[in-house]
């Protein structure tokens, strides 16, 4: 299981980008800093903060457009009552083309200022990203609602997303699309640019064993307790049988035995009640630009009976079942995954004016269950009617995932939200092939 935490991206439409007065635009807190490095201002902490601002933009852009695309696509109809489609993509197109202006101006300062490498590379990945984020905003606007734009507002659109490719290729940029070729170079960079500026939002993790230091102590009093048992015994032995006697030889041997049984013992308990007492990995949420402690998150995972899946999970899992026969098929594996994630809220609104809300990304890997499936498909012999003969048809197995979440908000000790989400994933030899959201009922 890998798991990631991060902020959530700044919600900032372009027309608050572009806002001159919006100090929260990453836009005009890069265009800041650079004056600052014009005018003779060499401090480190100014570079690094361009740096983390053109990876934000990036960000945001790429958030924002994807959200516009959304909405549009989601309530067309609704919006069509308002205004005409063309006239709000104008709108959208003009501040594109701003935003873009913008950008170019920032490359020229860029270009013509002794910086560093990093703010370079950072401003290149930046711009080459948000230009290939228009361009799939632009794609998917034209692929959607063709029959319903204008004449000039789709020239536009097509004029802009020439020019996008354009530019890119004048760049020497590797992300451009090429006909007839795999793309793989392509989705590799794409993949890594992505992940570099979506780092900006990552938090970083100090993991703890919260095991191991009570294990140490239990493992002690394992041995003490040991020690003090074949003492004890041993002394009753020796008030009771000579030195060199057959009893006292046997009782020795047996002493032995007990002791390392005792302590073995010991050792397997303490193990269980480290597990049921203490989390398996206790983390500290860590900011990296400002390396403060910003929260905490603990975990906890293990296997549990069926009889003791609290019954509104229980009652999920059951209420979507495809067929009724599921619950009398073979029990269940069933496995809890608990997390805790404190934040430090007053440390976070110090230090931080638009990263607040954080998002926890969770990775579960199922290769070690694709090991023990059956293969993918399978030829049966059929009856096939038409043609009066056997025919052999291809059969596919498949196995079902069922994932219960209970997700619960507090603040301080009062609880303010909860929810439930379920997801069935359907999944063979080869990896997941769907994942279905079925509805529920409590």
């Amino acid at each position: 299981m890998n798991d990631r935490i991060r902020f959530k991206t700044p919600q900032i439409p372009i027309e608050g980008i572009l806002d001159e007065k919006n100090a929260l635009s990453p836009l005009n807190v890069i265009n800041s800093r650079i004056e600052q490095l014009q005018f003779g201002n060499s401090d480190p902490s100014i570079i690094k903060t361009i740096t983390r601002e053109l990876r934000l933009l990036a960000c945001v852009v790429k958030t924002t457009l994807r959200d516009e695309n959304n909405f549009l696509i989601e309530n067309f109809q609704s919006i069509k009552k308002q205004e005409e489609l063309s006239e709000i993509l104008k709108k959208k197109l003009t501040n594109i083309q701003y935003l873009k202006d913008e950008l170019i101006l920032i490359g020229k300062k860029v270009g013509n200022t002794q910086l560093s490498i990093e703010l370079r590379e950072s401003y290149q990945y930046s711009d080459e990203y948000i230009s290939l984020q228009i361009e799939k905003w632009l794609i998917s606007i034209l692929s959607n609602f063709d029959k319903l734009l204008t004449q000039d507002i789709k020239n536009l659109m097509i004029k802009m997303l020439e020019n996008e490719q354009d530019y890119r290729i004048s760049l020497n940029s590797r992300l451009i699309l090429t006909e007839g070729s795999t793309n793989e170079d392509f989705s590799y960079i794409e993949g890594t640019i992505k992940k570099y500026l979506q780092g900006v939002l990552y938090l970083n993790k100090k993991k703890k064993d919260p095991k191991s230091s009570s294990l140490q102590v239990f493992y002690s009093i394992a041995a003490g307790l040991a020690i003090f048992i074949s003492l004890f015994l041993g002394f009753l032995i020796l008030t009771n049988f000579e030195v060199n006697s057959f009893p006292f030889i046997i009782g020795t041997v047996v002493i032995y035995i007990l002791k390392d049984r005792i302590k073995d013992i010991i050792k397997g308990y303490s193990q269980k009640a480290a597990s049921f007492l203490f989390p398996d990995q206790r983390i500290d949420i860590m900011d990296g630009f400002y390396e403060e402690k910003i929260g905490e998150s603990i975990e906890k995972f293990y296997f549990i009976e069926k009889d003791k899946i609290p019954p509104e999970i229980f009652k999920i899992r059951q209420s979507s079942n495809i067929h009724s026969i599921e619950i009398e098929g073979k029990p269940e594996e069933c496995i809890i995954f608990r997390k805790k994630i404190i934040l430090f809220r007053k440390k976070i609104d110090e230090i931080h004016t638009r990263r607040k809300d954080i998002s926890n990304i969770t990775r579960f890997n199922i290769q070690n269950f694709l090991r023990y499936t059956d293969d993918s498909s399978k030829k049966v012999l059929t009856w096939n009617n038409k043609i009066h003969q056997l025919n052999p048809i291809d059969v596919s197995k498949v196995y079902h995932m069922n994932i219960v979440m209970k997700l619960t908000t507090f603040h301080e000790k009062y609880e303010t939200n909860m929810y439930y989400k379920k997801y069935r994933i359907i999944l063979n030899q080869q990896g997941i092939k769907q994942v279905i959201e079925p509805e529920f009922s409590l």
